[in-house]
């Protein structure tokens, strides 16, 4: 599947984003109705926070080798 580069840079930030909805959501609604809401929400939130933060972490990884494998092939 094709995505345009401009979404493909901001993927971690929107799985950021989408962990502080489900955050508040589970609070909201853990506060409301039930607590069920509350649990599931903030855990769901939380490891969508984590995806995000592992992909930005690979990523960042991976183009600092590449930066380091082009800076030794150019010497």
């Amino acid at each position: 599947m094709y995505l345009p580069n401009s979404l493909y840079e901001r993927a971690p930030h929107y799985w950021l984003f989408i962990s502080m909805l489900l955050i508040v959501l589970g609070i909201y609604l853990g506060i409301e109705m039930s607590s069920t809401f509350l649990y599931t929400g903030v855990l769901l939130g939380l490891a969508s926070c984590a995806w995000g933060a592992n992909i930005l972490l690979r990523r960042s990884r991976e183009s600092g080798d590449s930066d380091a494998i082009e800076s030794a092939a150019s010497k």
